[in-house]
Parts: C-alpha cells; sequence; structure tokens
C-alpha cells in the first residue's frame, strides 16, 4: 500500500460480477485499502433499494471493516445519468418510462447516493447527472443558447443533492465526461465556477480520448481537485475499422479503447509527476476498464505501475 503524499485505490465497478464480498477481497489482494463504491443498481454491489437505510450502512461498515477497505468516493454514473437524461431509449435499460418518472427515478438515486457515502464515512460522492442537450456543443445560426444553459439546469437540478450533501458534510464531486455536462476542461471550469463546493474527479483518458493534453489535465485545478482515475488509452489511427475487443467512440474523433496502465500511450509518469508539483493529496483509483486483459491481472498491472511512480516516502531531493 502506497504510504507516500498520494495514496491507491480502486474502482469496484469492474468487480461487480464477484459481488460485495469478492470485489472487496479483490482489493485486499491487489493491496489497496480505499475503493470507489458505485451505487448503481445496475452493477448491484450494494441494495439500491436501502441507500438511505441506517441499519444497511451499519451493516456495510461492518463489511468494509472487516475487509480492511474504506470507501473514499460513493459514486453513481448510471441512475443518475437519468437525472438530465437523455430520457429517450438510450437510459431505457436502466429505467423505462416518460422524462419526468426518470428524472424523479434518477433525483430520487442521487439523494439515496449522498446518504450513503455519509453513511459509510465517505469524504466525496461522484455524481453523474446527465446532460439536457449534446447539441449545444455548436452554435447555431440566429440563437443565443449556448453550453451555458447546460449549466444553469445542472445547478438547478443538483441542487437537493447539493443541499444535502452540505447537510452530512459529504463533498459532490465530477467527472468531466461526453456524456456530462462538463465534458472538458473548460465546461468543468464553468461547472465549478457556477456550482459553489463541488469538486474534480479528472479521468486523463476520458479528457485524451477527445483531444486533449493528458498531462495539463491534472494541472491547474487547486483544491477543486478531489479524485483522479487512472487508466491508459489506445486510438485507432488507420483509415478502416478497427479489430478486436473494446473499442468505441466519444464522439467524431477516432475510435479508442481503455487499456491498463502500460498498454496504451499516456504518459503516466508525466501525469504523475504533474499531480506531485500540484501538490495533490489524494487518491489516485485504478479504474479497469481493458477488455484484452482479466480484470484482476488489468488492476493488478496498474497497480505495479503506479507504484513504481509514486514515493512511497519524503523524497530527498537534489544530491549535487
Amino acid at each position: 500500500m502506497a504510504h507516500g503524499p498520494i495514496r491507491l485505490g480502486l474502482c469496484l465497478a469492474a468487480f461487480a460480477p464477484a459481488g460485495l464480498d469478492g470485489a472487496l477481497r479483490a482489493a485486499g489482494q491487489a493491496g489497496v485499502d480505499v475503493v470507489d463504491l458505485p451505487a448503481d443498481s445496475t452493477f448491484g454491489l450494494v441494495d439500491a433499494r436501502r441507500l438511505d437505510d441506517t441499519e444497511y450502512h451499519a451493516e456495510l461498515r461492518a463489511s468494509l471493516g472487516a475487509a480492511h477497505v474504506r470507501v473514499g468516493c460513493v459514486s453513481n454514473s448510471r441512475d443518475t445519468q437519468l437525472v438530465l437524461g437523455p430520457h429517450g431509449p438510450h437510459t431505457d435499460p436502466v429505467l423505462a418510462g416518460t422524462a419526468e418518472e426518470k428524472r424523479e427515478y434518477g433525483t430520487r438515486a442521487a439523494l439515496g447516493t449522498v446518504r450513503l457515502a455519509a453513511g459509510l464515512g465517505a469524504p466525496l460522492v461522484r455524481l453523474m447527472l446527465g446532460v439536457p442537450d449534446l447539441g449545444r456543443w455548436l452554435s447555431w445560426w440566429g440563437s443565443d443558447v449556448s453550453w451555458s444553459d447546460n449549466v444553469a439546469a445542472w445547478c438547478s437540478a443538483a441542487k437537493p443533492a447539493l443541499e444535502l450533501a452540505a447537510e452530512l458534510g459529504v463533498r459532490v464531486v465530477v467527472e468531466p465526461h461526453p456524456k456530462q455536462v462538463a465534458y472538458d476542461p473548460a465546461s468543468a471550469r464553468a461547472l465549478l465556477a457556477a456550482a459553489e463546493g463541488v469538486g474534480l474527479c479528472v479521468d486523463p483518458a476520458n479528457l485524451a480520448a477527445v483531444g486533449h493534453d493528458p498531462v495539463n489535465a491534472v494541472r491547474g485545478w487547486g483544491s477543486d481537485l478531489a479524485a483522479v482515475h487512472a487508466k491508459d488509452l489506445q486510438v485507432w489511427q488507420e483509415p478502416f475499422e478497427p479489430r478486436g475487443a473494446g473499442w468505441s467512440r466519444y464522439g467524431p474523433g477516432p475510435a479508442i479503447r481503455f487499456r491498463a496502465l502500460g498498454s496504451g500511450s499516456l504518459p503516466w509518469p508525466e501525469i504523475v509527476a504533474a499531480l506531485l508539483d500540484e501538490d495533490y493529496r489524494g487518491v489516485i483509483y485504478v479504474e479497469h476498464e481493458d477488455a484484452l486483459l482479466p480484470t484482476d491481472q488489468g488492476a493488478a498491472n496498474s497497480l505495479a505501475a503506479l507504484r513504481r511512480l509514486l514515493p512511497s516516502a519524503s523524497a530527498q531531493g537534489r544530491t549535487w
């Protein structure tokens, strides 16, 4: 386990097929003691019907204690996507219904996720609330509607969760992603400026997938940077369609797929150095999304790569 200024953690979403006990065992075997616990009903790691049940919180705390694992962040990216949408067939696998039914479902999930985080003593809750209109990426002749309207909609829709989080002493964080209102550094800055107290979870691979520099992605946030996700990236450069598992597209750019650290093109030595330069003191959570490697192996590869890059104690500085 890391004992320097930055700790290593594990996102448990990829371990959902093993159930909560299996996921916690995997974290222990990987040598990490802090995790991102998804509260999504679709993962099934927690009982989404009991997110606000204090007795259930106590049961989960007992399981975490027995595994010697703490929750650094409780997350929800699928149920809470229904707060802002899309509200059509794209999100029917989570809940089929009217737009209003989906919004109500997503809001209940967001509030429950905040309560679960507080009940488990997690300092952060990562909420992915969706986006009302992706078409606002572009400017349209004669219209004064812009991306700022999406930011305003986010602030309005997030208000109940933000108020509850402030009451319970939990910090809401957002993760820039093409399916979210905060999708790149500029939109993230706009959202943080409009939503006081909200923090940021940066995934350099997500931002590199849409053309941003992965090293600069972690620079300049100061205390707003609350968490970091770690995975690697391959970008397809050929004129024909890629073969193999895991390829997708984040918008109109080339196909991409996520890999374990060391299997892609991201400069993780420079990313980690930038985090140290920025005096980051949080957790780097390994997020396994590598379709070519077994989950345990991919997570182990990523953790090993980060352990080689992170200081285990205070550095002695220059010797000449």
